[in-house]
């Protein structure tokens, strides 16, 4: 497929690596040669320097007799992004995407940004990660955390405790009960889908991937520290009264959990108190650990980190570690921090880079794949594929099926039925199966999906 990106910041740059590692032809546009030039040196795409604004300039990235299939704004200005998505698609972008950072580009109401612009997705990582956090609160056990084919299938990423059992035995010794597959292992800097002579270690990322109530069972042979919390009524602050801090209250107020939000921004929080209903707003420097002793922040469930500088939420979070605060979470810009920022002890970072990419993975991979979700960082693609009648993989045992190196079949859904696969399991025309992959591997799987003649 051939892809446009304009824009070429941290969201920009990001996206074009997924998709150029996923055999893409990616074209990035953006106004300094700086950026391009420093895409290039981290991903196989071509750039071109210009205003995204200028349809003259957009008519040099779609190229004559090129047929480019996707067009992506997703510079650091709503503006901008939605007038190249509107200009790409009067010049004949089948697909356009509009990131957005700012509530009212979202809402329909009272004006409809996206519908009379042709713009086919509004895509806004603040809300997304907003998503991923609260997420957070609410399976706090969970390093990672996803529901699949409308919650009947779980992931769930847990660290292997050193005084488990389940250390160093090999998989297939583990007895897991049925409804319950490891799916991903990550050991240090090292992400793999396991096999069944691997062994596991403590202090290992776990992926499970299965049926929920099965999850939640073997969850604590895994984890043998997990707490049971009840679900609402958690003290949270969040630090940052942005767009991602703002849209997280509001979510944890839904589920009557206590918020507080802290930013050293006055107006800021102004804004906050007017679009909050119960949350306390106070404020105060996160980064002052007299500030947050005198506002009692020790005392909370929760303290996630939600600033727009990666230094502070960093530095606030192990702040709020120091003073006792149960859970810890911040959002980091880039995610080659995410697994350092994690090892010094603060429970969960989210990078908006890897949620933005998730979504515009799924729209960029439409037809036979229903929906796509990257864990550890990227490492790992979670990908549900619709079977299709002729592909090369139905109506054959899987053992009997040469699945590539690095991929695993996680899960069939039939109906309302989920089933865990074993050797003998056939997946049959239109039912949907959730895989896992390594980086890099995900194409060769595509083609069991395919329709064949």
């Amino acid at each position: 497929m051939r892809v446009i990106v304009v824009g070429a910041g941290t969201v920009g740059s990001n996206i074009a690596m997924h998709l150029a590692r996923e055999q893409h032809e990616v074209i990035v546009l953006d106004k300094k040669a700086d950026k391009l030039a420093d895409v290039e040196d981290h991903a196989d795409v071509q750039t071109l320097a210009g205003d995204g604004c200028d349809p003259s300039v957009l008519r040099r990235a779609l190229g004559e007799g090129e047929a480019t299939s996707l067009l992506l704004a997703v510079t650091e200005s709503d503006p901008m992004n939605l007038v190249v998505a509107y200009a790409a698609k009067r010049l004949g972008v089948p697909r356009v995407v509009a990131r957005v950072r700012h509530r009212y580009h979202l809402d329909p109401a009272p004006v409809n940004f996206r519908d009379p612009l042709g713009i086919d997705l509004l895509l806004s990582p603040e809300m997304l990660s907003a998503h991923e956090l609260s997420n957070f609160v609410e399976n706090p056990a969970a390093l990672a955390f996803a529901s699949l084919s409308h919650g009947r299938v779980q992931i769930r990423t847990v660290m292997l405790s050193p005084f488990s059992e389940l250390c160093m035995r090999p998989l297939r010794e583990l007895s897991l009960p049925q409804g319950v597959l490891v799916g991903a292992v990550r050991r240090g800097k090292e992400t793999f889908i396991p096999r069944g002579d691997a062994a596991l270690e403590a202090g290992d990322h776990v992926t499970l991937i299965g049926l929920p109530e099965v999850i939640e069972q073997v969850h604590p042979k895994f984890d043998t520290e997990q707490e049971t919390r009840a679900v609402g009524g958690q003290r949270v602050a969040i630090a940052g009264a942005g767009e991602t801090g703002l849209y997280l209250a509001e979510l944890l107020e839904e589920r009557h959990h206590k918020v507080t939000v802290i930013d050293q921004d006055r107006r800021r929080c102004e804004l906050a108190s007017e679009r909050l209903d119960k949350a306390t707003v106070l404020h105060g420097d996160c980064t002052n650990v007299q500030f947050l002793r005198e506002e009692q922040v020790g005392h909370m469930d929760y303290y996630i980190a939600a600033t727009g500088d990666d230094e502070s939420n960093v530095m606030s979070a192990l702040l709020a570690r120091e003073l006792k605060v149960d859970k810890t979470a911040c959002l980091i810009d880039r995610p080659d921090y995410v697994r350092v920022v994690e090892m010094v002890g603060i429970d969960v970072a989210i990078s908006p880079r890897i949620v933005a990419a998730n979504r515009i993975m799924t729209l960029v991979k439409q037809g036979r794949i229903k929906s796509v979700t990257l864990l550890e960082e990227g490492a790992v693609e979670v990908t549900e594929y619709q079977a299709l009648s002729k592909s090369p993989i139905v109506g054959t045992a899987l053992k009997n099926v040469e699945l590539p190196k690095g991929t695993l079949i996680g899960a069939i859904v039939r109906g309302q039925n989920v089933s865990i696969p074993r050797g003998d399991s056939i997946i049959r025309p239109g039912e949907l199966v959730i895989t896992l992959s390594e980086a890099g591997a995900s194409e060769s799987l595509n083609k069991l999906f395919q329709e064949g003649e």
